[in-house]
């Protein structure tokens, strides 16, 4: 939000009309509605009071867990998981790698909160924290590990349950669309952190500066800008900084394509729909780029002037980056409004959901981001511009430092959480002045209730205690191309172990003999049990399908000159024997061939389906199929890039 004139003018457009998602207001409006809201719930005075307890512990001692224990260290801190409690187990199958590792470096702090300890519909923060030994104040990871990880969905366990728990906590959320989502991030965690993984001090600052447009103008001019200004001072680092015209999608799509920095913080306008629009799933949250021709544009948002998450290529190099986005809806979006003023709160989704940008992110197949921070929820530019409120660029610049220092992503944020308690103290303050009879300040009360609001809903989208894997000064850089390979284990054959690593978070792989020690990452083998669904089956064919005319289209002499990418070949291993299984050259050595599949552009699809007894095995099948669907859905994109860079290249190729 900004003063542009005597109005308020907020962030987020408008993908169906063109237009603000949230018109521009006048300030004494704005406060009116606040200050005749209903009054507070008993839980939202007992939230408030946690608040004021968390600033006064802050000003006197430090952030984080309770005083002595290193925020570095998960053996100190603890990890925890948290799963829905209906959740189907195949999800967490799909995770084990990831919750060995930190299982291995959380040691006895290592805990799993699941079905009836998992928290309940309707349950509070508080009622969960008291269920298991745990209340308000520092952290005691004995009771409650630091780092926690929620699997699940916003209507499950919501945002209003993680905003809360990360006053205190380090919280982060993953919620994917299919267990291979899950197994390829589990798969990035991993191999980033014993792997050897090494990435060169690079960040980039992408900020759009749109004509007309006060809120783009804003946050490039006083966040963007000054956070580069910033970054051009830490020792060894190389800025990258796109801002105003730079900032256009094609360049965001090469950012991430050709070798994604360490860390990437973006500044724009995300893009919003209506409750229920048919693109809303979709598309919010994307990164509105230069593109867009601003607030004179009065039409619905063109694809070309967004960044959405469809525009992460399948071969982009996105393995072990962190990015920050600040931008309406970033990071998700609740069912019912987090800033609503007036009850009952309006419907902004059918129901709640993440964002599909940082979930195709997160889970690539060719090594996913290790997280992504973004905002639930519309974000407010007062708060970080407002000079009643302070400066909030300091605490964006404080949470980068404490990352490029080693800290976990949870850690890091833990900025934004003392800001959120300090304002919130700020504002019950003057609330409570004005029902004494103080005359109100239109601009002292808006600004404080957004800036509060603003640094309440930074969210982490991926584990807490994942951090930059930097490459010492004298060591060479390593970034491999990862490939997820699903592998089911026979039925008597024992759950899969990963090599026990150190329980420092800050260091790297156990079998590294020297600082640039890097051992080439192992394939994660990721167990699963699902239950079959044989109308699968029709849904590989229709990827098939889709395939063969995304080829038609390109035309003959593409799918000639590209013999390599006519059809798709997915095989599926099982060994009782993990350690004995080694992977080289396109092929497993020590595992048994169970399934195969081979979808060829004409349509024609070529199955081998497992048996076990004379019966399919449907959990094994299951795995296989989920992995197909996905290896066809990134040969269309191959093949769709492709042919744009050859329509572009090469002249007189006119492909439809």
């Amino acid at each position: 939000m900004s003063d542009s004139g005597s109005l308020l003018v907020f962030n987020g457009i408008n993908g169906a009309t063109g237009g603000y998602f949230t018109s521009p207001t006048q300030p004494a409006d704005f406060t009116q509605l606040l200050l005749s809201s209903p009054p507070a719930t008993a839980e939202q005075q007992d939230h408030l009071r946690e608040l004021q307890l968390r600033l006064n512990r802050d000003t006197q001692a430090h952030f984080g867990p309770e005083e002595g224990i290193d925020p570095k260290n998960l053996a100190q801190t603890g990890w925890a998981v948290i799963f829905a409690p209906n959740a189907d187990p195949a999800i967490r199958e799909a995770l084990s790698p990831l919750l060995t590792l930190r299982k291995n470096q959380a040691g006895t702090l290592y805990k799993e909160y699941s079905g009836a300890d998992a928290p309940q519909t309707g349950e509070t923060k508080n009622t969960f924290l008291t269920r298991h030994g745990a209340g308000p104040g520092p952290v005691v990871p004995t009771a409650i590990p630091y780092y926690v990880l929620i699997v699940a969905d916003p209507n499950t366990i919501s945002f209003r349950f993680q905003y809360e728990l990360d006053v205190e906590y380090a919280v982060g959320r993953i919620w994917f669309d299919t267990p291979a989502d899950y197994a390829a991030y589990a798969q990035s965690v991993v191999a980033a952190e014993t792997g050897g993984l090494a990435l060169a001090r690079r960040a980039a600052v992408f900020a759009t500066a749109n004509a007309g447009d006060a809120a783009t103008q804003l946050s490039h001019d006083a966040l963007a800008v000054p956070i580069g200004k910033w970054a051009d001072a830490l020792p060894g680092w190389a800025i990258d900084k796109y801002i105003n015209g730079d900032a256009t999608k094609d360049r965001l799509t090469q950012i991430l394509h050709t070798d994604a920095p360490a860390f990437v913080f973006t500044a724009s306008h995300g893009l919003c729909y209506g409750n229920g629009d048919p693109q809303q799933l979709a598309n919010q949250g994307a990164l509105l780029c230069q593109d867009w021709p601003g607030p004179a544009y009065k039409q619905p948002i063109l694809n070309s002037f967004f960044f959405a998450g469809s525009d992460v290529a399948a071969d982009a190099h996105v393995f072990g980056s962190i990015l920050m986005h600040f931008a309406c809806f970033g990071a998700g979006t609740p069912q019912l409004s987090d800033f609503a003023i007036t009850a009952p709160p309006p419907a902004l989704a059918p129901s709640g959901f993440l964002a599909q940008l940082p979930k195709r992110l997160l889970a690539h197949p060719r090594g996913g981001a290790l997280a992504v921070v973004g905002h639930v929820e519309r974000a407010w530019e007062y708060s970080f511009n407002w000079d009643q409120a302070g400066s909030q660029v300091a605490v964006f610049t404080s949470t980068i430092q404490r990352l490029v220092d080693g800290h976990p992503i949870g850690s890091a944020l833990e900025y934004f959480n003392h800001r959120y308690g300090e304002l919130a103290a700020e504002l019950s303050g003057i609330l409570q002045d004005v029902k004494l009879g103080a005359t109100p300040d239109p601009y002292l009360i808006a600004g404080t209730w957004t800036a509060t609001n603003d640094a309440r809903n930074y969210t982490v989208v991926g584990d807490p205690a994942v951090r930059l894997m930097l490459a010492a000064d004298a060591c060479p850089i390593h970034r491999p191309d990862l490939e997820v390979h699903i592998m089911s284990t026979a039925p008597a054959a024992p759950s899969p172990a990963v090599a026990p690593v150190p329980s420092t978070a800050t260091a790297p792989a156990a079998a590294a003999t020297s600082p640039c020690a890097q051992p080439a990452p192992a394939v994660v083998s990721v167990p699963q049990t699902f239950a079959v669904d044989y109308g699968f089956i029709e849904s590989v064919r229709t990827a098939a399908t889709s395939l063969q005319e995304a080829t038609q289209k390109i035309g003959t002499w593409l799918a000639q000159s590209f013999d390599n990418v006519t059809s798709v070949r997915v095989s599926t291993y099982t060994s009782d024997n993990l350690d004995a299984v080694q992977y080289s050259n396109g092929a497993f050595t020590g595992a048994k061939l169970r399934a195969m599949t081979v979808a060829s552009l004409d349509g024609n699809t070529v199955v081998c389906v497992p048996e076990i007894n004379g019966q399919v095995d449907e959990a094994l099948w299951k795995i296989h199929a989920d992995a197909l669907e996905k290896a066809l859905a990134n040969r269309i994109e191959l093949i769709k890039t492709a042919a744009a860079a050859i329509t572009s290249l090469v002249p007189g190729i006119k492909i439809p």
